[in-house]
């Protein structure tokens, strides 16, 4: 039975780009594309919040299916073999992407090129998916929609999110017949404090490294790709954004719902989101 990848498209320059994207990921997967577009029923300022005729309603379900009609012909005229489907939803995005993506094998998102408080808003729904979602989830940069990855760069810290994740990284990379770089940064967090001996850090340095070396030691056992290894003295999230360069597939793992709102959205997947200028996948440990 075909896979599926599920793309949340709405009618913006990064939507767009996390189309064309997620198409070329099916293409390659030999997956069904799902397009899913949504529109949101507005409420009227009048007493009592009255909602907008059932004429404006269907303007604005008119008005959605045109566009994602149009998407739809591009993508088919782009990839001519692949299955492709479509969606037309009401309510928030960030629900109904959700909902349309159980038992998809990736769910794609876009996202603006906003930093900072500004990424904050603007990538909400990338945020609230990849809580949520039951698969791996990709966010794309309009700009990032290179036909294939020039290489697949995994972080990685020995946790069984991470273990997720570079499973993932190492069936991406095999899949395009492409490199894998394994990655693993680490911080002394003593520093400038004298403690009259270096015996500390150096042994924190040869932990990382082992976590490193067993890491790259279960890729090859899973994969027969080129794979390299970097260890980074650093905090994860500015190790990988160091190394990601155009063309690279950056893949990160998460603990699920209740480390987010512990705060890993405060560490290393949010600085990354944030940051990263090539497509960020985001997989959860099962």
């Amino acid at each position: 039975m075909k896979g599926q990848i599920t793309v949340g498209y709405s009618a913006t320059p990064a939507s767009t780009g996390a189309v064309q994207w997620a198409a070329n990921e099916a293409e390659a997967r030999n997956a069904r594309l799902r397009i899913v577009s949504c529109y949101d029923i507005p409420i009227t300022g009048e007493p009592g919040g009255t909602m907008m005729t059932l004429d404006v309603v269907n303007v604005l379900i008119e008005a959605t299916s045109s566009s994602l009609g149009a998407i739809t012909k591009a993508v088919a005229e782009a990839h001519p073999k692949l299955m492709v489907d479509t969606e037309v939803c009401s309510g928030p995005a960030t629900h109904a992407l959700v909902a349309e993506a159980g038992g998809s094998d990736l769910l794609v998102v876009g996202s603006s090129s906003h930093e900072g408080a500004a990424a904050f808003w603007l990538g909400n729904t990338a945020r609230w998916v990849i809580r949520h979602s039951t698969c791996p989830v990709v966010v794309v940069r309009g700009s990032a929609t290179g036909a294939r990855p020039k290489r697949v760069v995994v972080g990685v810290d020995g946790s069984q999110s991470s273990d997720a994740a570079l499973w993932w990284a190492a069936d991406e990379a095999d899949r395009y017949g492409v490199g894998l770089l394994v990655v693993h940064g680490w911080s002394y967090p003593y520093r400038g404090v004298d403690f009259g001996s270096t015996q500390a850090r150096d042994l924190m340095r040869i932990d990382a490294a082992c976590v490193l070396d067993r890491s790259v030691e279960r890729a090859r056992e899973w994969s027969g790709i080129e794979i390299s290894a970097e260890l980074r003295e650093g905090a994860p999230a500015w190790s990988l954004l160091e190394i990601a360069k155009d063309g690279d597939l950056l893949v990160l793992g998460s603990r699920g719902r209740g480390a987010i709102r512990a705060g890993l959205f405060g560490s290393t997947v949010n600085h990354v989101l944030e940051q990263a200028a090539v497509p960020v996948v985001v997989v959860k440990s099962q």
